[in-house]
């Protein structure tokens, strides 16, 4: 919340209107908190799934021919685990990823952008809807992979039913935990067929894009304030970095051990270095190479859509919704 307030408060950020929506914690303890209720918003999932349903969304001609009725019924999850257990025996992910695309992709196309069409009755309201939309997924992606944001599911994702505008929620998988997960969270934030949908013809290549590089530019500018509000974890000894110790090793990450360490705060220096990688350009820690604003959100972009690594997600996590 702190960084997206610092992201919000920039000039910059203002002028391009690449402003997230927050909302006030109060942490009682460790694990217990209070938090803000924020009204009308709806789950990206749900959405969905209207669009899906015909009493909801009467016309949708995406929908013909079918055959999903729950995106979360046992048929899916089923289909998705058979395509994920091809790349699991036999090791070959082009082949998932092709199985995946047959079997969920194909026969349920993306329908969220006629959930637009059906919710915002003017040309005006839906052209500002589907704007604020692109342009909140831009920032809060580009906020995410630098801080290491997982566990992006289409319930932790919000869209306020009155502007369009995203809101993530439930921050407790930051820090590339997600990394650690059984089945770990090998895409950057969440740029599945459905978001790409929602924005438009252009997909990620037009508003989003250009918003995210608004926003990585932002944070770069104002790197020394991003890690003023982070760096304080370092020395905070409430916090078990253990308890998060990722899976990635000396070598695979290009960390230096003395980054590393093997005290208390090991992780936590791990995880400040990789920050600032990524505010220089670095996309993928295991094969670092620096890139400008555009190169880095291209790759980004393609990291997060590709079917090859989709299929290796958690099927909680809905690669297809």
């Amino acid at each position: 919340m702190a960084s997206s307030n610092n992201s919000n408060s920039t000039l910059a950020s203002r002028s391009r209107r690449l402003r997230v929506r927050t909302f006030a914690v109060t942490c009682l303890s460790e694990d217990t908190g209070i938090l803000e209720w924020v009204p009308d918003t709806d789950s990206m999932r749900n959405l969905v799934s209207k669009s899906y349903n015909p009493q909801t969304t009467p016309y949708c001609p995406r929908r013909r021919g079918s055959r999903m009725t729950n995106f979360g019924d046992a048929s899916m999850r089923s289909n998705f685990e058979r395509s994920q257990n091809q790349f699991f025996k036999n090791g070959c992910l082009t082949q998932a990823a092709k199985m995946y695309y047959n079997l969920c992709l194909k026969q349920n196309p993306p329908v969220l952008s006629w959930w637009f069409v059906q919710h915002f009755s003017s040309a005006t309201d839906w052209y500002e809807a589907r704007k604020k939309f692109t342009l909140t997924a831009a920032a809060w992606s580009a906020i995410g992979h630098v801080i290491g944001l997982g566990d992006r599911h289409s319930e932790n994702i919000l869209v306020e039913t009155t502007t369009g505008r995203i809101i993530h929620v439930d921050f407790d998988c930051i820090f590339d935990k997600g990394l650690n997960l059984p089945r770990p969270e090998v895409v950057p934030f969440r740029l599945t067929p459905n978001m790409l949908d929602a924005f438009g013809p252009t997909g990620a290549d037009g508003m989003f894009s250009s918003g995210m590089e608004s926003c990585l530019e932002i944070l770069r500018d104002n790197r020394d304030t991003l890690l003023s509000v982070l760096e304080p974890f370092i020395k905070d000894p409430v916090i078990d970095w253990k308890r998060h110790r990722t899976q990635q090793t000396v070598s695979s990450t290009r960390i230096p051990s003395h980054i590393m360490g093997k005290d208390s705060h090991g992780e936590a220096k791990r995880s400040i270095h990789v920050i600032k990688e990524r505010l220089s350009g670095i996309c993928n820690l295991r094969n670092p190479n620096y890139r400008k604003l555009q190169g880095q959100v291209q790759k980004l972009c393609a990291e997060a859509s590709k079917n090859e690594n989709l299929i290796q997600l958690y099927v909680g996590w809905m690669p297809w919704v």
